[in-house]
């Protein structure tokens, strides 16, 4: 491909990135339950801001880095871990604060791959939710470890987006919103 195709092809896509911070687009904006509720879309510039969150949170969590990992949150950030199944009465208490989440960020030997990231715009900020798949390399032989979903309170602070709050729904959770429905019987 040729250079002018590429920068055509860039100047497309800017354009309709552009395009999207304009009008509203249709988004989940009440994620903690899909309901189905559509909000207002982040500007493309946020939406970017946001997603670049998400990238140094993970990289930051692998690598074992507490303080890197404190900072993708607010200083009175919470996080709250998922439960497997026959686990739904056991603690669900949020680690809270920098220290806590600092502490929680100096472990290592995990890759976090998120995906189909949604991000709509609140009152207080914005709200995003997106995939996780955990991979264990710490585990013999290597192995997944949990298939969830992210359900995150997202604020626009003096030092760019941070997370004011993060839940972890695994699919496996006996309590988790998003539980897959069964198949229809044939």
């Amino acid at each position: 491909m040729e250079r002018r195709d590429i920068l055509t092809g860039g100047a497309a896509l800017a354009a309709l990135l552009g395009a999207a911070a304009g009008p509203a687009r249709a988004q989940p904006d009440d994620l903690a339950n899909a309901k189905g509720v559509w909000g207002t879309a982040v500007s493309a510039d946020d939406y970017v801001e946001i997603q670049q969150l998400y990238h140094r949170y993970c990289h930051a969590l692998d690598m074992g880095t507490g303080e890197a990992f404190a900072a993708c949150f607010t200083l009175d950030g919470e996080f709250t871990g998922g439960r497997g199944p026959g686990k739904a009465a056991d603690d669900r208490t949020p680690r809270k604060g920098t220290a806590a989440l600092t502490q929680m960020g100096n472990t290592s030997g995990t890759r976090h791959f998120t995906a189909n990231l949604v991000v709509t715009r609140t009152p207080e900020g914005a709200k995003g939710s997106c995939y996780l798949l955990l991979y264990s390399a710490r585990s013999t032989p290597d192995a997944w470890v949990e298939i969830a979903i992210y359900n995150d309170w997202l604020v626009k602070t003096a030092q760019g987006w941070k997370f004011k709050k993060r839940v972890v729904w695994r699919d496996d959770d006996d309590i988790t919103p998003f539980k897959p429905k069964p198949m229809p019987a044939r």
